[in-house]
C-alpha cells in the first residue's frame, strides 16, 4: 500500500516541478484551449473506431443497429428493439462501459448498458475504444468503452436537421436537431421519435413476432455561454422515453411489457487559469427507472426499480509544454437505490485520478494514469494503465498498452432479496495489447493481438437452499486479435469507400477449461460505398460465428443490406430520399436462442438539412 502512495506522490511532485518551470515554455495559441479530451488525448495505445454522420443515419433506430455492422462489438439482442446487451472482445455485457459526455451510465442494478435503449441521433460524436479503461472511465470499462460526446463549440452557425423514415411492419422514425451558436453562445435540441408494430413472421417457421410492439421517445437540450476567456459554461440535457412489449420466442408466447426512462443532466464550468491550463468543475444527475409487467393488460402490477445517482468532479488539465500534458481528477458519486427486490441501499464513493502524457521523442510517446477509489465495505483495487506509440515513419506505427481494471458488484449482486451476497469482491481484469497501424494515402491497415485475464468474476449459482445467488467464482482467459481496413479512392467525380473489421476471440473459463458461452470466435462486418454526383449505393454485410449457449449452439449467419441514395441538388433545400433493404437475402438468423430476426424489410428515408 505504501508502495502505491510513494509512487503517485512521486508522479505528482514531478509534475508541479514541471509546471513551476513553465514559465520558460513559450507556447503561441490562437484561443483558449477546451478542457483535454480522455478518449483523444490519454488513449496511447489503444484503438478507436469513429461512427460518422452518414453511418448513424443510415442505421438510425437505435445505438445497436449502429455498431452492429461498425464495430467489433457483438451485441446479444433479444429480437429488433428488444433488450440488447454487448460483449466486447468475449468478456460479458457488464464489462462494457457507456461513457456520456465523460459520465458513465451502466446501470448501478445490474452494470449493463441496453443498446436498444440509448438513441443514436442524440449525439455529435460516437467512439468505440477497444480495451480496458477503468482507470479513466471506472468501473466495468474491461473489454472497450462506448463514448457519446455532445460537442459545444464557440463558432458561427446555425443548422437545422429534419430526419423521416418508414419502413416494413408499420416502422416509424422522426428526429428533427436545431443548432444555433456564436462566439459567445451555444443551443442545440434535439427530439426524437420511433415506433414499430414489429409483427414480422419468423423465417422458415408458421410463428409470428407476437408482442413486439414497441414505441421511444428522447429529447436533448444543450446550452453553452462563454461568459469572458476565461470563464464558461455547458449544460449537458438528455431524457429518453421507451414503452415495449416483450416479445416471444420460437418456444413460448409472451404478454410481458417494459418501461424504462432515463434522465441525464450534467453542468460543467471551466475556468481557464491561462491558454494551457484549466479546472473544469462538473456536476451531474442521473435517474434511472424501469417497470417490468409481467401481464401487460394489468398495468397495476409490476415489478419497479429506480436509480438516483448525484456525481460531483474537479479537472484540472494542464499543457505543461508542447510534449507534456497532465490531468487529475477527484471525483465523488453517491447512488440512491430503491425496487421490488431489495430495499432502499445507497452508495458513496470517492475517486481519484491521474493521468500523465509525454511526446518522448518526435517519434516516441507514452501515457499513464493511476486510479483509486474509496468505498465502505469493498476494497477497491488500485489501478493502472500504461500506453506507448512508437512511429518508426511515416506509414507504420507500433503501439502497446497494459492496464489493470475492474468492476465492482452492483446493487442486484449485493442486495437483491433474498439472494444477494454483501460480501463479494470487485472482479480484477489485467490486460495486454500490440497493435500495428499502417496508413497510405488511400488505405490504412489496424491489427491490435489482446490478451485479458480476469480474476473473481461474478456469477449466479445455486447455493446450498437450491436459491441462486452471486459468488465470486471464476477465471477467465481472453485473447484475441481485431483487424481493420479502410480504403478510399476518387477517380475523378467517383468516390469509392470501403470499411472492413474482423475480429477472433478465443475465451476460456480456467476452472472448467470450456469456452465461454454467447461468444462467437470469428466475426467480421464490411461497408461498401459508392459515391457519384447526387447518386450514392452503399453494401454492408455481417458474418457471425457459432455462439454457444447453455442447451444449445445458434448457427453462423451471415445477413447484408443494400440502400441507395440521391439528392435533389435543383430543389432548394437539396434532400436526400434513401431506400434500404435489410437482410436482403433473407437469411434465417438470431443473435440470442430462440429469438430470430427478421427476414427481407425495406426502409424509405428523407432526409433535409436547411
Amino acid at each position: 500500500m505504501v508502495k502505491k502512495y510513494t509512487i503517485i506522490c512521486c508522479l505528482l511532485f514531478g509534475a508541479i516541478n514541471l509546471y513551476a518551470q513553465k514559465d520558460t515554455v513559450v507556447i503561441q495559441l490562437k484561443e483558449i484551449v477546451l478542457p483535454i479530451s480522455k478518449v483523444k488525448d490519454f488513449s496511447k495505445g489503444y484503438s478507436k473506431i469513429s461512427i460518422t454522420d452518414s453511418l448513424v443515419r443510415r442505421n438510425i433506430k437505435s445505438l445497436t443497429a449502429v455498431l452492429r455492422f461498425n464495430s467489433f462489438i457483438y451485441f446479444k439482442e433479444n429480437g429488433p428493439g428488444m433488450v440488447s446487451p454487448p460483449s466486447f472482445r468475449g468478456t460479458n455485457a457488464s464489462q462494457t462501459a457507456v461513457i456520456w459526455n465523460g459520465i458513465n451510465i451502466n446501470s448501478q442494478l445490474n452494470g449493463q448498458t441496453d443498446f436498444n435503449a440509448i438513441s443514436s441521433n442524440s449525439y455529435d460524436d460516437i467512439t468505440v475504444r477497444s480495451g480496458g479503461g477503468s482507470v479513466l472511465f471506472g468501473s466495468g470499462a474491461i473489454g472497450g468503452t462506448v463514448h457519446l460526446n455532445n460537442n459545444i463549440t464557440f463558432l458561427p452557425t446555425r443548422k437545422q436537421h429534419l430526419l423521416l423514415k418508414y419502413g416494413s411492419f408499420d416502422t416509424k422514425h422522426i428526429s428533427y436537431n436545431f443548432k444555433k451558436s456564436n462566439t459567445k453562445s451555444y443551443v442545440s435540441i434535439g427530439l426524437g421519435y420511433n415506433a414499430s408494430n414489429n409483427d414480422f413472421h419468423y423465417v422458415e417457421t408458421n410463428l409470428k413476432n407476437d408482442n413486439g410492439e414497441l414505441y421511444n421517445s428522447n429529447l436533448d437540450v444543450n446550452f453553452g455561454y462563454k461568459f469572458n476567456n476565461q470563464h464558461q459554461i455547458k449544460i449537458f440535457s438528455n431524457s429518453f422515453f421507451s414503452d415495449r412489449n416483450l416479445s416471444r420466442t420460437l418456444n413460448a408466447p409472451s404478454n410481458d411489457a417494459y418501461k424504462d426512462v432515463s434522465l441525464k443532466n450534467l453542468l460543467e464550468w471551466s475556468y481557464f487559469i491561462s491558454p494551457n491550463e484549466a479546472i473544469t468543475s462538473k456536476f451531474a444527475y442521473v435517474f434511472d427507472e424501469f417497470k417490468f409487467f409481467d401481464d401487460k393488460s394489468n398495468k397495476n402490477i409490476f415489478s419497479i426499480g429506480t436509480v438516483k445517482r448525484k456525481i460531483v468532479k474537479l479537472d484540472y488539465s494542464n499543457y505543461v509544454s508542447r510534449k507534456i500534458k497532465i490531468n487529475t481528477i477527484a471525483g465523488f458519486e453517491s447512488t440512491l437505490v430503491n425496487g421490488s427486490s431489495f430495499s432502499s441501499n445507497r452508495r458513496n464513493v470517492f475517486s481519484a485520478v491521474f493521468s500523465f502524457n509525454h511526446q518522448l521523442t518526435k517519434r516516441l510517446s507514452y501515457g499513464l494514469q493511476f486510479r483509486q477509489e474509496y468505498l465502505k465495505n469493498i476494497a477497491s483495487p488500485f489501478l493502472y494503465s500504461l500506453g506507448i506509440e512508437q512511429e518508426f515513419n511515416k506509414y507504420y506505427t507500433l503501439s502497446f498498452n497494459t492496464s489493470k481494471n475492474f468492476r465492482i458488484p452492483t446493487f442486484n449482486d449485493l442486495y437483491w432479496e433474498p439472494s444477494g451476497n454483501i460480501n463479494l469482491k470487485p472482479e480484477e481484469s489485467y490486460q495486454f495489447e500490440v497493435g500495428n497501424a499502417i496508413t497510405f494515402s488511400n488505405i490504412s491497415f489496424q491489427l491490435n493481438a489482446f490478451y485479458i485475464k480476469s480474476d473473481d468474476l461474478i456469477q449466479w449459482i445455486p447455493n446450498e437452499t437450491g436459491a441462486w445467488s452471486p459468488v465470486n467464482v471464476s477465471e477467465t482467459r481472453n485473447l484475441g486479435i481485431e483487424f481493420a481496413v479502410n480504403f478510399r479512392k476518387n477517380i475523378g467525380l467517383h468516390h469509392f469507400k470501403l470499411n472492413t473489421n474482423y475480429s477472433y476471440t478465443d475465451a476460456k473459463d480456467l476452472e472448467t477449461n470450456k469456452a465461454l458461452i454467447s461468444v462467437p470466435k470469428n466475426r467480421a462486418n464490411f461497408l461498401l460505398n459508392y459515391n457519384y454526383k447526387a447518386f450514392s449505393v452503399y453494401y454492408q454485410q455481417l458474418f457471425n460465428d457459432d455462439v454457444s449457449f447453455l442447451v444449445a449452439i445458434i448457427p453462423a449467419f451471415t445477413v447484408a443490406n443494400v440502400g441507395f441514395d440521391y439528392q435533389f441538388l435543383s430543389i432548394k433545400k437539396k434532400p436526400i430520399v434513401g431506400f434500404k433493404i435489410n437482410n436482403i437475402y433473407n437469411s434465417n438468423y438470431q443473435n440470442t436462442l430462440s429469438r430470430p430476426m427478421p427476414g427481407v424489410n425495406f426502409l424509405i428515408t428523407t432526409n433535409i438539412n436547411f
